[in-house]
């Protein structure tokens, strides 16, 4: 696909282009944003896209039509609509280019920004690409800019300070300044309170790389470290347990990580799922959560895939090489065929049973998937493994809690055939997804000393 990418600057556009080209898509740059002021402003960002683009060898057309009084006069007396109106201009100049010049699509890195509306930008970048006849080629590329910040900053590019036009620098300074009345008048109120700045001298942090696994070696010692950050680890969903898994691992020091799910994150998700915030509704729960990890250890090793595990698609997660996998998967037959799937390779498998309708995280218990008691769901995968003539062996985390019964004016209405939701607390959840962390860990150190 000949794609023709508006780009509103460097750093936003690094991502954008790096995941693009996992797709085999090299895209074009498009420069048109007459929005950028002052000039001094406009300028900066305009030169270090074309720097960024001369040293990754792509293709830019620079569209430098720099119109202060076309900008000012079609926003006067609609601010509160500009941001639209804004994404329009530009999506309407980078589509037209596209038509004329043969492209097959066009899209923005203006999609990768949490600060930007992007459903507002989808809309009118479908609406446009109809009316000219031309394909719009959406993304939600939300996940990947943390990411794409932090290599901008590794690369040196400017890194601007507000969106763009003169009505947001307004905004960033009507806040900057807002913050430092904040803290003047609680500064006034606290005449002992110690100068932020010299605290921040005498408390400088050693450097990263220093001391952020220090109190993990103390406990384990050097040499059990090492084989953390050489220990490459699976996690099988990214829901109420998995993710809680995920994040343990990484802040462990597990120096490689895959994550797979396919679900999106949805306000459900929120009271018990690591990578779940009022900012991230929408989208995919396996890349978000690795963004989220990437901003705890730069230095992991870590892979989203936003899939759901069947078994057409094992062999795409690498679980050959894997050391461990921990299994939170929901769905029943995709859990029996990844328990299958591992138990068929040298890594080891440690598996959630039900942690929905639980209370007590202290009921929370270890064993043999043939040796549980009072769990329903380690019933059901005893009797599918059954069935499928399974008598490989493997350690499961449960709890032997009774299960509790929904309150009816909170709970969706039962339908025969299809999936119950269940009443779930991040209390139980993420200490089953600790102590399925917790395994791989010691079964690590078990092999270390």
């Amino acid at each position: 696909m000949k794609l023709l990418l508006h780009s509103c600057c460097a750093p936003c556009s690094v991502s954008c282009v790096t995941d693009l080209r996992n797709e085999n898509i090299a895209p074009h740059l498009f420069w048109h944003n007459p929005n950028i002021h002052p000039y001094t402003e406009y300028k900066s960002r305009r030169d270090c896209l074309i720097e960024f683009a001369k040293k990754e060898k792509l293709e830019l057309i620079v569209n430098d039509e720099y119109n202060v009084d076309s900008f000012l006069s079609s926003v006067y007396g609609k601010i509160e609509s500009r941001c639209e109106m804004c994404y329009r201009f530009r999506l309407e100049k980078a589509s037209l280019f596209a038509v004329k010049e043969g492209f097959d699509a066009f899209s923005t890195t203006l999609l990768i920004s949490p600060y930007q509306n992007h459903e507002a930008i989808k809309k009118i970048g479908e609406e446009i690409a109809q009316k000219n006849k031309i394909n719009f080629y959406y993304k939600d590329f939300r996940p990947l800019f943390r990411e794409g910040q932090n290599a901008a900053r590794k690369r040196n590019f400017y890194m601007q300070k507000y969106c763009g036009c003169i009505f947001s620098e307004e905004e960033r300074n009507i806040k900057r300044n807002s913050r430092q009345d904040t803290k003047n008048a609680k500064n006034a109120k606290d005449e002992n309170k110690f100068s932020l700045d010299l605290l921040s001298v005498s408390l400088a942090p050693l450097p990263l790389s220093e001391n952020k696994f220090n109190r993990i070696s103390l406990l384990t010692g050097e040499n059990a470290l090492k084989k953390f950050n050489q220990t490459s680890v699976l996690v099988f969903g990214a829901g109420g347990v998995g993710s809680w898994a995920a994040e343990a691992l990484v802040r462990s020091g597990i120096g490689k990580i895959g994550i797979i799910d396919n679900d999106t994150i949805c306000a459900s998700n929120i009271n018990r799922q690591m990578e779940a915030t009022t900012l991230t509704l929408g989208m995919p729960k396996a890349s978000t959560l690795k963004t989220r990890l990437l901003e705890i250890n730069p230095e992991c090793e870590i892979r989203s895939w936003d899939e759901l595990f069947c078994m057409e698609k094992a062999d795409i997660f690498g679980i050959d090489n894997a050391d461990y996998v921990i299994d939170a998967i929901d769905s029943i037959n995709h859990k029996l065929d990844l328990i299958e799937t591992v138990c068929n390779t040298k890594a080891i498998l440690f598996s959630s049973m039900g942690m929905a309708l639980k209370l007590d995280p202290l009921k929370i218990k270890t064993a043999s998937i043939w040796k549980t008691d009072v769990c329903p769901l380690a019933r059901i995968v005893r009797q599918g493994l059954r069935k499928r003539e399974f008598s490989g062996d493997f350690t499961v985390v449960y709890s032997d809690e009774p299960a509790l019964e929904n309150k009816e004016e909170n709970a969706s209405p039962y339908v025969p055939g299809e999936k119950r939701i269940n009443g779930s607390i991040v209390t139980v959840t993420a200490s089953a997804g600790l102590t399925l962390a917790s395994l791989v860990i010691n079964d690590i150190l078990r092999k270390t000393i």
